[in-house]
C-alpha cells in the first residue's frame, strides 16, 4: 500500500494542489497515477519487453531447481494428454517442454487415440523408455478427445492433474510455480496461470493476462484454460471428461469442477504457450463451429445444475456466451433515484431528466414488479411533478448540504423491495430485459452487487466495470466504441470486477444492510466504489451485467473534481486495491485502463522472480 500511503501523506502535507503539482490529475472518470503514462510502444514491443524483463533467466531457473529441496511438500503433478496424428516436431517440442521442468515431481500420461501416422507409436515408446516418469498407453479404437483424455487419466497417480494439448508447450518454471503456491496454500484445489500463443516459427504473441478467480466471467468465456492444475480426487469425483461435450470438453470439465470448490488461485505469469496451428481453436474459434455447440450444451447443463434452469446463448462475438437463469419468484425491486430535477440537452432537445428516466423504466421493462422512490431536494418544478403523476412514484425529501450517499441511504430506508436498484436520473433504458438481466444475477448465491452496461449518447462506452488500475478507481474501456468486444470479451460478456458504478447498481437489500449502506463521508465521489469494496470484503462478488444496456447522458468531457478529503479517506480504506486489483492485471497500463500492455516493467529481484 506504499502508493496509497504516499498520496495520503501528500494530501495531508500539501493539500490537493500539492498532489496536482506533482503531476497527478485527480478526476473521478480518469485519474492519472504519478509517473505512469499511456503506453507508447506497440503491443508486440511491449510483450517482448515483458518477456525480457519479467520472465526467469537461466540463473533464476537454476536457483528454482535448487530450492525444490527446501519445499515442505512435493506434490506430484500428472500431466494428462491425448495424442492423435500430431506433427512429430510439435510432439517432440511438447514432450521436451515437460522434461525441461525445474520441478522434477511429475508424470506425463499419454494416451494415443489410434493415430494413423506410423511414426507416432515408436516415438511414444521411445519417450517412455527414456524417462520412467513418462507413461504411455495405446487405445484399440479411436474415441475422440474426451475418451482419449479419460484413458490417459487412468494412468495418473499424482495429487494434481494438469492438462495439455499434444502440440503446445509449458514454461520451464510452470510446475515449480504450482508447487510453491501449494506449499503456501495447501488447501487449494485448482490453480491456473496466464498464457500466450506460439506461432509456427516460434514467436510468442497475444498474451492473455487473466483476472483472479471470476465465476461469472467463466460463464462468459473459457478464460481459465491453460495452464492449470486440478486436485485429482475432485477430478475423479466429476468422472473426468464427457464425450457429449467434445470440442468444449475442457470448458465443460472446468465448469463442473468449479461447482465443487472455490479454493481456486491464479498465478499471474505466462506459463503456457498455445501453438497456433491453422485449423486449431488457438488460431480462430471460428475454425471449429462444433466447439460453440458443445460449449452451449455445457453451459445450459450448468444452468440446470446451478440455478434450476436457464438459457445459454452465443454472445455477439465467437467465443463469448451468456448464461441467463430465470428470475426466482417475483421479488419487488425498489428503484432509488436521487434527483435535483435537472434538464439536459439530449439528441438536440432540452429534456427534463427525472420524468425521462421514470418513463423509460416503465416503458422499456419486461419485469413489472418494481417501485420507484425519488429522493429530491424539495424543489421539484411543478411541470416535473405533473409529468411524474402517471407513474405512482414515492418521494422522500432531502435537506442539508449536498450528499449523494445520504440521499441514496434515505431512499433505501423507505424501500419495500427485496432488491435495491440505485439509478442516476440521467439514465435511459436501451435493452428491455435489463432489469431481469440484473435481477437474475443479483439473486445468485455469492453475488453482492450488479452493475449495468452504460453508453454515452454518442454510442461509446461509459461503463463496463470499474478497476483500480494501480491508483484511484477508473471506468474500464471508457469511450471505446460501443460495439468493441473488449479484452477477451470483457465488454460483451458478464465479468467480475472490484466495483461497478452506482449510476445503475442492483443488490440484495439484506446485503446493503449488512455492509452498512453507503458511507456518507463520501458525499459526492467513491461512495459507489466504497460500497462495492465492502461487498467484496464480505466475501461476495461484484458483477458487470453485459446484457443490461442503458444510456447514461453524463457529459463525456465533464471533469468531476474529487475533494482531497474524499481521496484521502478512500485510500485509507481501500489502498490495498490501489496496489493490486484482482480483476485488472498489473501487466496492463493503468492510464487509460483499456487492457493495453505496460511497457515500463522494472526487472524484479531474484526473490521477486521466484
Amino acid at each position: 500500500m506504499a502508493f496509497a500511503r504516499e498520496i495520503v501523506r501528500l494530501l495531508r502535507a500539501e493539500g490537493l494542489g500539492g498532489v496536482l503539482r506533482r503531476g497527478a490529475s485527480w478526476r473521478h472518470s480518469a485519474p492519472v497515477v504519478p509517473g505512469v503514462t499511456a503506453p507508447e510502444a506497440s503491443e508486440e514491443q511491449a510483450y517482448a519487453r515483458y518477456i525480457e524483463v519479467m520472465e526467469p533467466t537461466p540463473t533464476d531457473l537454476l536457483e528454482m531447481a535448487r530450492s525444490v529441496a527446501t519445499l515442505k511438500s512435493h506434490p506430484v503433478f500428472s500431466i494428462v494428454v491425448p495424442v492423435y496424428d500430431v506433427d512429430e516436431k510439435w510432439l517432440r517440442a511438447f514432450v521436451g517442454s515437460v522434461r525441461a521442468q525445474v520441478y522434477p515431481h511429475w508424470e506425463l500420461c499419454l494416451a494415443d487415440d489410434c493415430s494413423t501416422k506410423q511414426w507416432i507409436r515408436p516415438a511414444l515408446e521411445e519417450f517412455a523408455a527414456s524417462d520412467e516418469r513418462i507413461k504411455v498407453t495405446f487405445r484399440k479404437e479411436n474415441g475422440r478427445i474426451s475418451a482419449a483424455t479419460n484413458t490417459a487419466l487412468e494412468l495418473a497417480t499424482g495429487e494434481f492433474i494438469c492438462l495439455m494439448d499434444n502440440d503446445d508447450e509449458i514454461a520451464p518454471n510452470a510446475l515449480y510455480e504450482f508447487a510453491r503456491l501449494l506449499n503456501e496454500k495447501p488447501s487449494l484445489d485448482m490453480i491456473y496461470s496466464d498464457e500466450d500463443k506460439l506461432s509456427l516459427d516460434g514467436e510468442r504473441y497475444e498474451p492473455f493476462f487473466k483476472p483472479d478467480w471470476s465465476p461469472e466471467a467463466l460463464e462468459g468465456c473459457m478464460y481459465t484454460a491453460h495452464f492449470a492444475c486440478y486436485r485429482t480426487k475432485l477430478v475423479r469425483k466429476i468422472k473426468g471428461f464427457r464425450s457429449e461435450c467434445d470440442g468444449a470438453q475442457d470448458y465443460d470439465f472446468v465448469l463442473r469442477f468449479t461447482e465443487l470448490t472455490d479454493r481456486i488461485a491464479h498465478i499471474p505469469k505466462v506459463l503456457y504457450h498455445w501453438r497456433a496451428i491453422p485449423g486449431s481453436t488457438a488460431k480462430s474459434m471460428e475454425a471449429k463451429d462444433y466447439v460453440l455447440d458443445s460449449a452451449l450444451r455445457a453451459l445450459t447443463e450448468r444452468a440446470e445444475r446451478m440455478y434450476g434452469g436457464g438459457t445459454a446463448t452465443l454472445g455477439k462475438y465467437h467465443g463469448s456466451f451468456e448464461v441467463r437463469c430465470a428470475v426466482k419468484g417475483k421479488p419487488l425491486v425498489s428503484v432509488v433515484i436521487p434527483s435535483a430535477g435537472r434538464d439536459a440537452t439530449i439528441r438536440g432537445k432540452t429534456v427534463d431528466l427525472l420524468p425521462n428516466v421514470v418513463r423509460s423504466i416503465h416503458e422499456k421493462n419486461t419485469y413489472k414488479k418494481f417501485e420507484i422512490i425519488i429522493v429530491d431536494n424539495g424543489d421539484l418544478r411543478a411541470e416535473t411533478k405533473k409529468a411524474l403523476e402517471p407513474y405512482d412514484c414515492r418521494f422522500v425529501t432531502f435537506t442539508g448540504e449536498f450528499n449523494v450517499a445520504e440521499k441514496m441511504n434515505m431512499g433505501a430506508a423507505i424501500a419495500k423491495g427485496k432488491h435495491l436498484l440505485f439509478m442516476n436520473d440521467d439514465i435511459e433504458v436501451l435493452a428491455e430485459d435489463w432489469m431481469e438481466c440484473m435481477l437474475q444475477l443479483s439473486q445468485r448465491k455469492g453475488v453482492g452487487a450488479v452493475g449495468g452496461k452504460l453508453f454515452f449518447e454518442n454510442g461509446t462506452l461509459q461503463h463496463v466495470g470499474v478497476g483500480f488500475c494501480r491508483g484511484l478507481p477508473d471506468h474500464i474501456n471508457r469511450e471505446l466504441p460501443g460495439e468493441s468486444p473488449g479484452h477477451f470479451f470483457s465488454n460483451v460478456a458478464n465479468r467480475n470486477y472490484t466495483a461497478v458504478t452506482g449510476a445503475v447498481l442492483m443488490m440484495k437489500r439484506a446485503v446493503f444492510e449488512d455492509v452498512g449502506g453507503f458511507d456518507e463521508r463520501f458525499r459526492i465521489n467513491y461512495n459507489d466504489v466504497d460500497l462495492c469494496a465492502k461487498v467484496r470484503e464480505a466475501g461476495l462478488r461484484v458483477v458487470f451485467a453485459a446484457g443490461a444496456e442503458l444510456h447514461h447522458f453524463e457529459s463525456i468531457s465533464r471533469a468531476r473534481t474529487v475533494a482531497a478529503d474524499e481521496i484521502a479517506l478512500f485510500l485509507e480504506k481501500w489502498g490495498k486495491y490501489a496496489e493490486y486489483d484482482p480483476y485488472y492485471s498489473s501487466n496492463f497500463a493503468s492510464q487509460p485502463p483499456v487492457f493495453q500492455l505496460r511497457h515500463d516493467w522494472v526487472k524484479p529481484s531474484e526473490t521477486e522472480r521466484r
